[in-house]
């Protein structure tokens, strides 16, 4: 049977990939949707093995003792101490080996967790570590460690709470977390985006959600009500790219996903990207990297 990548909300993924123990249990037994915040080695043993999965959460990973395997989009990282990966929502990932050697904090939340305390719809794009595809593995320097372990203790204590978990208190540190790790990367947070900036990440946006339905910069245009050189320019403003070539570049990803994380064949990935035509899919994909996506798939396969 050929594998598909099936996207999970928060609930149904618990169930999917975490053993039923009484433990683990009395965590998740919390009246909060879409968040929670542990030590790695809570999970120690309750935890199966990841096959290729997407979710509609992000999660955080900080590793601060051991060492792991995963697959993110399509390459292999090994992660070591001081490092925090970033599983945005949406991304195709996995892990085969049981964290068994590893310590650390997990953090995961729906995006709406912060839009729901600030009303801002915007307010997570603000944090293009988040963005699928960016930044999947964040070093984490010396001197910014001990706050970095403070904000997850001090979500790890609110999430266990005997009562009911404190969201204004969950916001506020998640909001530091992800501004911590911007400051990582060398971003500054900018509350109030200009207008350009705010289009470029609503078409992002649309374009993840609609990857799969082989749409032009005209039907993007149409759906956010303004015109496609309006479109174009604002994200070339942006991006210094043109908007189609935004919409190419995130094809190409999500094709990658498909010939590294799942048994699909060539003719049912050009069929999930709605290609009728897999010749044509095949163009597309070979304008691109030079090679046909069967060609990608024995280079994976021997790497």
């Amino acid at each position: 049977m050929k594998s598909e990548i099936k996207k999970y909300n928060s609930e149904d993924f618990i169930k999917e990939f975490f053993n039923d123990s009484p433990k683990l249990n009395e965590f998740f037994k919390k009246n909060i949707i879409d968040f929670f915040c542990l030590r790695i080695e809570d999970l120690t043993g309750n935890m199966k093995p990841i096959r290729p999965s997407r979710e509609e959460s992000h999660t955080l990973i900080f590793v601060t003792k051991g060492s792991y395997k995963t697959k993110i989009g399509f390459k292999e990282y090994t992660i070591t101490p001081n490092k925090i990966v970033v599983l945005q929502a949406g991304t195709v990932f996995s892990v085969a080996e049981k964290l068994n050697n590893v310590k650390g904090f997990i953090c995961h939340f729906h995006p709406n967790i912060l839009i729901g305390k600030f009303g801002n719809v915007e307010l997570i794009s603000e944090f293009d570590f988040l963005n699928t595809g960016n930044y999947p593995i964040i070093d984490i320097k010396t001197d910014s460690k001990s706050a970095l372990l403070n904000i997850f203790e001090r979500l790890i204590t609110e999430f266990k709470n005997e009562n009911t978990p404190n969201l204004n208190i969950i916001h506020s540190y998640i909001y530091t977390l992800l501004t911590e790790l911007q400051a990582l990367l060398g971003r500054t947070v900018l509350v109030n985006q200009n207008a350009s900036y705010q289009i470029t990440s609503q078409f992002r946006t649309l374009i993840h959600k609609k990857v799969n339905e082989n749409l032009k910069v005209t039907d993007f245009a149409e759906m956010m009500n303004i015109s496609p050189n309006h479109l174009n320019k604002s994200v070339k403003k942006i991006t210094s790219k043109s908007a189609s070539e935004i919409i190419s570049e995130v094809k190409l990803i999500e094709i990658k996903y498909y010939l590294y994380q799942s048994q699909l064949s060539i003719s049912e990935i050009s069929y999930k990207m709605g290609y009728l035509d897999s010749s044509y899919f095949t163009r597309f994909f070979k304008k691109f990297e030079k090679i046909s996506p069967t060609e990608f798939r024995k280079m994976i396969d021997k790497s």
